[in-house]
């Protein structure tokens, strides 16, 4: 494929999967929009991923899993904003099914243990009857979870393919506390050298 075909190609094909939504061209550019992460790897920081559950844990959706009215898409942006509250940074990364493949397309979170490791967190766990925000994937799931697309503005993204900002921004309350008082965070794991004794 030349060059200057391969963007345009791409997001030919991520209309494809979205639907028949026309967006131009320039809607979304590979490397600015969408960029393409391959095997991130799994934060080893017991109270980083000890924090991040118990702020998962803490707060529950109170909406039930819907595919296309309130799914993964809107746990990902509400997930997001929760945990942004408590100073992390999570990133939205994506998988694109395409017709005739296997699989389909999901939205996921990876967060940043500030040590180039990550944890990955499945948005959409309440969809099997877990009343949580999120769950981190375990380590043994955790390779489907550490390629993807990082989506640099989720929200753009998802106006490119047609979805409305009405639809995101009305569910951003579907979200409720369900511990009381504040959530403790722990001090997080130092990383120790490989020399020390």
């Amino acid at each position: 494929m030349k060059r200057g075909t391969a963007i345009p190609a791409i997001l030919a094909v991520l209309l494809l999967i979205f639907g028949s939504y026309a967006a131009s061209a320039s809607c979304l550019g590979l490397g600015a929009d969408l960029l393409a992460v391959k095997d991130l790897p799994l934060t080893r920081d017991a109270n980083f991923s000890q924090n991040l559950q118990a702020i998962l844990s803490g707060y529950r959706y109170t909406e039930n899993y819907t595919a296309g009215r309130f799914d993964c898409m809107d746990t990902t942006i509400i997930a997001t904003r929760i945990l942004q509250e408590y100073g992390y940074n999570p990133a939205t990364l994506a998988h694109f099914a395409l017709k005739g493949w296997d699989g389909n397309s999901h939205m996921w979170l990876a967060v940043s243990d500030g040590k180039g490791r990550f944890a990955f967190i499945e948005t959409c766990a309440f969809a099997s009857g877990q009343p949580v925000l999120g769950e981190l994937v375990p380590a043994e799931q955790s390779a489907e979870y550490a390629s993807g697309y990082v989506l640099s503005n989720p929200m753009k993204v998802m106006q490119c393919f047609g979805y409305d900002d009405d639809r995101f921004l009305s569910n951003l309350a579907r979200v409720e506390k369900t511990v009381p008082g504040p959530i403790a965070l722990m001090q997080a794991d130092e990383e120790k050298s490989p020399l020390a004794l």
